[in-house]
Parts: structure tokens; sequence; C-alpha cells
């Protein structure tokens, strides 16, 4: 909770925090910390009727359903990490029953591409965000900065996340910025900071 509320004080971008979220007392407690939406994920699985009561009572726009994907030769079913299973559900639906149940956004991960580095699986993003009207970003698999760029310009996705790629490069979120920028992409200019 600390981490929270310290980056919450030193940020002023929209902080979205996940896990271990099981009631509305969790998602109450990281707002009033300073997290601006909540990014649920097992509990979606579990009780999906959870995301109504949520947006019922946070709106939905508070409300991020994060789903992991995993693809066998193209089938593509929802991974469970609570359960360390891949069970027998289809994203695509999934991601149109949290939409139903005013879910906000879909963070849509790749597994076996996570960290990774061979790019986004654009064939997922896509199907997923032309299912559904809520805003869907894309996660799972940048290694460089083209891999932003190409589901950004190729796929209906709203928006991109990336983790490794930040960890290891110097300077990363600026050189991201400005390969987007530099790629005609809406990002704004970038600034190095002192």
């Amino acid at each position: 909770y600390e981490i929270i509320k310290d980056v919450a004080a030193t940020t002023f971008m929209p902080l979205s925090v996940g896990g271990k979220i099981n009631t509305l007392k969790d998602i109450e407690k990281r707002l009033k910390l300073g997290a601006d939406k909540i990014t649920i994920n097992s509990i979606v699985l579990e009780n999906p009727n959870f995301i109504t009561d949520a947006a019922k009572e946070f709106g939905s726009q508070c409300i991020i359903i994060s789903i992991d994907v995993k693809s066998n030769s193209g089938n593509y079913k929802v991974y469970s990490h609570k359960k360390n299973l891949t069970t027998d559900i289809d994203p695509l639906k999934l991601s149109k029953e949290c939409e139903d149940l005013g879910a906000g956004e879909i963070f849509i991960n790749s597994v076996e591409r996570d960290g990774m580095g061979s790019g986004y699986d654009l064939k997922l993003i896509d199907k997923i965000a032309k299912k559904v009207s809520i805003p869907v970003i894309a996660c799972g698999g940048v290694g460089d900065w083209n891999h932003f760029s190409e589901a950004l310009k190729t796929t209906n996705v709203d928006a991109v996340a990336a983790a490794n790629i930040f960890h290891y490069k110097d300077q990363s979120v600026y050189l991201a910025k400005k390969f987007l920028h530099d790629d005609g992409l809406n990002v704004r200019k970038p600034v190095l900071m002192n």
C-alpha cells in the first residue's frame, strides 16, 4: 500500500493498480491511496458479476479487466495464473461479457509472448479490439519500439503496454515516445528530463 501511495504522490499520470483485488473494499482502499483505475483478473474468472458490482460502485471508467491468454495453434484460451492452468474460456467471449457487465477497458496479455521480445500477438489483439466497443490495451511481447507502432497501425487496439523493454533500455520512455512521435503516431513530443 505504501508503494501505491508513494507513486501516486510523485506522478502526474493516471495510475492503474491491480493484484489481490477480491472485494469492493480492496478497490476502495487502492483508490483512496491515489489509484485512478483498478485492474482485476482472477476474480473475474471466479465471479464475473464482481465487474458489475465494481462498476456500479466506482464507475466503469475505473474498472480494467486484465485477461491473460494462451494460444495452442491459433486456438486462444484464457489462462488463470491463480490456478496455474489454461481454461476452456474463449477470450473473445469473455471480453464481450466483461464489457456487457460494465468493464471500462480490456487489458489483453499474450502469456507466451510476455517477456519474449517477439512482438504482440496482432491477430489476438485485433480480434478482441473488434469484438468490443470499450478501449483495448495490448500487452505481451514488445522487444523493440517498432512493435508499438505495428500494433497501433495494423490493429484496432486503443493503447499498447510493455514492461521488460522499459527495464532494460536506457532512457526507454523517452526513446519509445520519440520513436512513436517520429513514426507519425499521436504521441506528445518527448522531452528529456534532468
